[in-house]
């Protein structure tokens, strides 16, 4: 998804809209900041809220609620207004069907998906509210654009993907941590509600908790 917030930055400056492609990173680093505290907080502290079945709060369903409606409607702004609102739209039926497949696969529960979602939905309404028509009259994206906005979607995240994964390992070291928690998601046989199970794992065993978890 990161990569796709990217194109957005990169359309709005290519247009000279540096102050909205600006303001649109840093208001979805801004949101990505708010989950990944939760986040860390549970896996690292231990905090949850049993109680509404918030652990893990869903970074996809943030990311899908806030970069879809965005990326929809400033791609549709050049061809008008209607245009801009149909993709707004589309983007957020897309951040629904996310919703739903996170909740229905039991990768979150309804009310971290929900959370998720919510701050999304609110970083992508702080943006689209000071959109504008983006293109004059006869003006339309260069090819160099399309070309700049492939290679951030394919190439920049597999030449980072091994950097973020040893400066997390090593982050990890030099803090101390030795232990990191997971849940599982089920269903109770009897009743058929959905049982959240949590479990503290050292982190050599940690990756493999994802087959069994």
């Amino acid at each position: 998804m990161f990569p796709l917030a990217g194109i957005v930055a990169v359309r709005l400056a290519w247009l000279g809209l540096w102050r909205r492609a600006f303001y649109w990173l840093f208001s979805l680093g801004a949101g990505t900041l708010v989950i990944l505290v939760g986040k860390l907080a549970f896996e690292f502290g231990g905090w949850f809220v049993p109680s509404v079945n918030v652990y893990s709060v869903s970074g996809h369903a943030l990311l899908t609620a806030a970069v879809y409606p965005v990326l929809f409607s400033v791609s549709g702004e050049a061809r008008g207004d209607r245009a801009a609102r149909f993709g707004m739209f589309a983007g957020i039926c897309v951040a629904v069907l996310a919703a739903v497949a996170l909740v229905a696969g039991r990768y979150h529960t309804a009310t971290e998906t929900l959370i998720g979602m919510g701050v999304g939905l609110i970083v992508a309404w702080t943006n689209l509210r000071r959109s504008r028509r983006l293109l004059p009259a006869g003006r339309s994206p260069a090819i160099s654009a399309l070309v700049l906005c492939v290679v951030l979607m394919i190439v920049i995240p597999a030449l980072l993907y091994p950097i973020r994964t040893r400066l997390w390992s090593q982050g990890l070291t030099w803090f101390g941590i030795s232990e990191r928690y997971a849940r599982h998601i089920g269903t109770d046989p009897v009743s058929g509600r959905t049982v959240v199970t949590v479990v503290q794992l050292p982190l050599p065993a940690y990756r493999q908790s994802s087959e069994l978890f």
